[in-house]
């Protein structure tokens, strides 16, 4: 059931993607001429008009929504998933989506795959609440949506499955791996079907002097300058988490005034800016430095996200990394021809700006690879990848941004090593299934219950629960030698015992398999219970979890 779901959510997740994609290209070239990226062909006063209208639309909606639908991106993903079971309402999702069209539309510089995560991780948790899942299957299912975003979006299905469990669980989780490398496999498919074969680099399988001193001081330079742009994206957004008190019209307006202003001048930082980097391959000549390019774009993209747009990070931090990599291109005149070397680092610029802001370096190393289709790269990518990443964690304290997000909101993004022993276990693999029976019982099934497996019996009356030793009643069996027991009831022509008259049943509440172990330990102890009876309603299963069993288990862990 769990690969039928799993398939399901890479087949909505991919569709997500990939319509946003197809609707914001066939809008976006109704009004930008060639292609949907062209803003520099507008005239200055469009560039500037366009973003600020964006924005006025976005304050509009923002306001006329109530504020619980608000909480749009990734880090409310991680929120859901760590204090709310893992329920992504449907209705944040659609509010991501339109706002970051309308972002997306009006140039402002943001990513589409961000909003596109939050939509596919909120697929898979409404496939899993409609069914019911545990909580296990919960997370399963938001990773495969994530992973399927992900892949439908650069068409690299492996680093869907990465970037699904180093950015948003942070924590590789092999015996769920399958489902997800499903539904990111369905989700490429899908994307290749509807957009095509997405061929971003071609880049030719040539010898790489990796050790060459010209070689490791570009590695070097471009490594310092992801460092230098990483920093720089954090801490502006940091200072600007802190303006949530500001009235919302100021802080939208603010980044609208602001990207017309830079997009006057510098319209090659509006939308994705791939064209950009796309016309650096193809050998044009741009007429604007490199770096004030990158820079512009790092504060762009961070005052917009510190400011509370709903636009994602991954798109820009691929354009912004690119960017960085061809100015250290132009530095250094290593042994690869020029076409080849350019072509290298802005795709080491790419994998090390997206692995050091997001602190993903498996999934940045496995995307390049798919990306161009060959490993070649593969070495240079590491060492450019672990000195970035190192770097900012040594020197910087610096850790994956929304992470930093999450601590700022004052919330945990991984557990404490109990809680994630706890988190990753199933319930059955603790707990002790339970037959549920009425009150009266005849007494041919209480002698069946002696030879059975199960120690304890759920007796229901009146909408209640009572847990009962099976031992206990074939032992009240043998006082039937000793005459007529109060408890002996006759029901139809069959004697049966009344087993709450016959034992004192312990009344046991009955919760949700939804719950995962480290919130009905949490329940316990809420409730000053010692245990527990856990609903299994599409299995129709009850299964009794008690205190004793999560410490044992704890203990051999």
């Amino acid at each position: 059931m769990l690969s039928g779901l799993a398939l399901v959510c890479g087949v909505l997740s991919s569709l997500a993607m990939t319509g946003m994609i197809e609707l914001l290209y066939w809008l976006s070239s109704t009004v930008l001429p060639s292609h949907s990226e062209n803003y520099e062909a507008l005239s200055p006063t469009v560039r500037f008009i366009l973003p600020v209208l964006a924005c006025a639309a976005l304050t509009i909606i923002w306001l006329l929504v109530p504020a619980k639908f608000l909480k749009v991106g990734i880090p409310y993903v991680v929120e859901r998933l760590n204090y709310h079971q893992g329920n992504l309402p449907l209705m944040n999702a659609f509010i991501q989506f339109v706002g970051a069209f309308i972002g997306l539309f009006g140039g402002l510089s943001i990513g589409k795959e961000g909003p596109a995560v939050h939509i596919g991780a909120t697929f898979g948790s409404i496939l899993a609440q409609r069914f019911r899942l545990s909580y296990i299957a919960v997370e399963t299912l938001v990773a495969c949506g994530v992973a399927g975003a992900i892949a439908a979006a650069f068409q690299t299905p492996l680093a869907g499955v990465l970037f699904a469990y180093e950015v948003i669980f942070h924590e590789y989780r092999l015996r769920l791996v399958l489902p997800v490398l499903l539904s990111s496999v369905v989700a490429t498919a899908i994307s290749q079907i509807i957009l095509g074969r997405i061929e971003v680099f071609e880049l030719e399988a040539v010898f790489l002097p990796l050790y060459q001193l010209d070689m490791l001081a570009a590695y070097a330079a471009l490594a310092l300058c992801i460092v230098v742009a990483s920093t720089l994206f954090y801490q502006v957004q940091r200072a600007l988490w802190r303006l949530g008190s500001v009235p919302l019209a100021a802080r939208f307006m603010t980044v609208g005034v602001l990207t017309g202003l830079v997009g006057l001048y510098l319209p090659q930082v509006l939308g994705g800016g791939y064209d950009t980097l796309n016309s650096l391959l193809q050998g044009d000549i741009l007429f604007v430095s490199l770096l004030g390019l990158a820079l512009a774009k790092v504060l762009l993209t961070s005052v917009s996200i510190g400011l509370g747009i709903p636009g994602g990070m991954v798109g820009p931090t691929f354009v912004i990394g690119g960017m960085l990599g061809a100015q250290v291109s132009f530095w250094f005149d290593t042994q690869i021809p020029l076409a080849a070397e350019l072509a290298l680092f802005v795709l080491l610029g790419m994998a090390g700006m997206m692995a050091t802001v997001f602190q993903a370096p498996l999934t940045a190393i496995v995307a390049m690879v798919e990306m161009t289709h060959t490993s070649v790269t593969i070495a240079p990518a590491i060492l450019v990848i672990v000195v970035s990443c190192t770097a900012v964690r040594l020197l910087f304290n610096q850790d994956s941004i929304f992470v930093e997000r999450l601590h700022s909101l004052g919330m945990v993004s991984e557990w404490s090593p109990v809680q994630r022993v706890l988190r990753q276990r199933d319930v059955r693999s603790v707990a002790s299934k339970v037959n549920s029976f009425p009150e009266l019982l005849h007494l041919e099934r209480v002698r069946d219950l002696a030879s059975g497996m199960i120690d304890y019996v759920s007796i229901e009356k009146s909408g209640h629960h009572f847990i009962v030793s099976v031992s206990e009643m074939v032992g009240k069996l043998k006082e039937l030698d000793l005459g007529p027991q109060p408890w002996l009831m006759v029901e139809g022509n069959r004697q049966a015992m009344d087993v709450l008259r016959a034992l004192p049943g312990t009344p046991v509440s009955v919760v949700d398999s939804s719950l995962s172990l480290a919130e009905l330990l949490s329940w316990l102890h809420r409730h000053k219970q010692h245990q527990v009876l856990v609903s299994f309603v599409q299995q129709q299963e009850l299964w009794l979890v008690t205190s004793q069993q999560l410490d044992q288990m704890l203990l051999k862990g």
